[in-house]
């Protein structure tokens, strides 16, 4: 087995409960051909040759080990691509992996280290960040406290998404501005309960939530209290508490809650290990009463359908990008993204796409800034991230206000049939569900 798909499962078992996957292709304007001047450069972490990157990742660990290699596979990946294509300011990338081993400490510390060498950090997945103080005043080659931009795959710790310096293109920011409040207002997508409600009326049922971390669960609470706002009635408690380290026999009493309802709908908002047992556990408990078993964009790997084999027939996902499986050399980005990393599309995941979207991104605002006739600085850079408000991924996804903190509303629905992904909403290759319905807005206070 690949070491990419031996890596899917435990990558994926945090990362996927956030909102939305992102892609995009950037234009390579800036790019010097021979006996050009490079454009110019100038600040930490650049030379005349070099632009040098930081991967802020938790890998090694005793938790789960391996768990965000893939980001750092996609950063890599990402960089070779680029390269290949002339660079940034038509200077070569380095990527330079910093492992943050689920510490906060750690984590710190390679931001400080990262400040001192890097340009910006790009692609990292640290679940840990919680102290962005030498983040955000980390000075620029001036001495000027400019902050080192930070564009990571994925971010759950309010203090990072709310930085100001933090540019999520795959997540949902728009409660910072509600963050010292009580209660706040959060933005959870629901197109995805839209549909499994107008394709299935009265739905009832149980929410899989995860509480191994108050981010990840708080990541969760805002899309389950939007189903049930718009009309999925909760069975029981409605939520209950899992861990994506528990054993199948830990989901026995959910399973039982489904059984003694007459249940119709369950949903995991946990690693795609826990669908995995909800399946297996209604299978061994006689349950046939689910006509919706709805799983976040985590479960849409091949790892999902090779450890659930038959079980998961049936199983819905979202995914917020263009369906790799079903459709993944229709795009080129996609194809790029492949060919990059050596594998097949059945070894692709969340992580993955996360940080060769982030690269993607870093690359957009880059080259805004190269073809602006401006010096690309971590000031520069950071203007034009702020003004990038259409990233819609060249068709990889719909349009999403990156300055301005907001995630797309855009979506695709697909199923496990015959053992395969699916697309089974919008059925038409290559669109998208954008209504602005898919978002709506509700009060919880999650901060205190």
């Amino acid at each position: 087995m690949r070491r990419w798909r031996r890596l899917s499962r435990v990558a994926s078992t945090i990362v996927v409960l956030t909102t939305a996957v992102v892609l995009s292709v950037a234009t390579l304007g800036g790019v010097s051909s021979a006996g050009e001047e490079k454009p110019p450069a100038d600040d930490i972490g650049i030379t005349d040759d070099e632009i040098r990157l930081a991967v802020i990742a938790d890998v090694e660990n005793s938790l789960v080990p391996g768990l965000f290699q893939a980001s750092v596979d996609g950063m890599e990946a990402w960089a070779r691509w680029v390269n290949k294509q002339g660079g940034i300011a038509g200077r070569e990338v380095v990527i330079d992996f910093i492992d943050s081993h689920l510490s906060p400490d750690d984590a710190r510390n390679a931001v400080i280290q990262a400040c001192a060498e890097d340009f910006a950090l790009v692609g990292g997945q640290a679940l840990f960040l919680n102290n962005v103080d030498d983040m955000v005043a980390c000075p620029d080659k001036n001495g000027q406290p400019t902050g080192i931009p930070d564009i990571p795959g994925l971010a759950l710790e309010p203090a990072q998404k709310c930085s100001g310096i933090t540019f999520v293109a795959t997540g949902d920011q728009e409660f910072c501005d509600t963050r010292d409040q009580r209660p706040q207002t959060y933005y959870p997508f629901q197109g995805d309960f839209r549909w499994y409600l107008k394709e299935n009326k009265d739905l009832h049922g149980i929410f899989a939530v995860p509480n191994d971390l108050k981010s990840t669960r708080d990541s969760i609470i805002p899309m389950v209290e939007a189903a049930m706002e718009l009309g999925i009635r909760p069975d029981g408690e409605g939520m209950y508490n899992t861990s994506a380290r528990q054993p199948q026999s830990a989901i026995t009493p959910l399973i039982q809650v489904v059984k003694e309802n007459g249940s119709n709908f369950v949903y995991n908002g946990n690693a795609p290990t826990v669908m995995v047992y909800l399946r297996k556990e209604a299978k061994l408990q006689g349950v046939d009463s689910v006509d919706v078993w709805a799983c976040h964009q985590g479960c849409y790997t091949q790892e999902f359908l090779d450890q659930g084999g038959p079980d998961v027939e049936g199983t819905y996902s979202i995914t917020y990008t263009l369906p790799f499986y079903s459709e993944p050399r229709k795009n080129p980005t996609l194809r790029a993204l492949l060919k990059e990393l050596g594998a097949d599309v059945e070894d692709m995941n969340a992580n993955g796409i996360a940080a060769w979207v982030a690269g993607l991104l870093f690359q957009r605002a880059a080259n805004e800034v190269v073809d602006s006739g401006e010096t690309l600085t971590r000031a520069t850079l950071l203007d034009a991230l702020r003004n990038i408000h259409d990233f819609d991924a060249n068709g990889i996804m719909g349009p999403t206000d990156v300055g301005n903190h907001k995630a797309s509303e855009c979506f695709v629905i697909s199923q496990v049939q015959n053992g395969k992904w699916k697309r089974v909403y919008p059925k038409k290759p290559g669109t998208f569900d954008c209504s602005k319905q898919n978002k709506t807005s509700i009060q919880l206070d999650l901060l205190e």
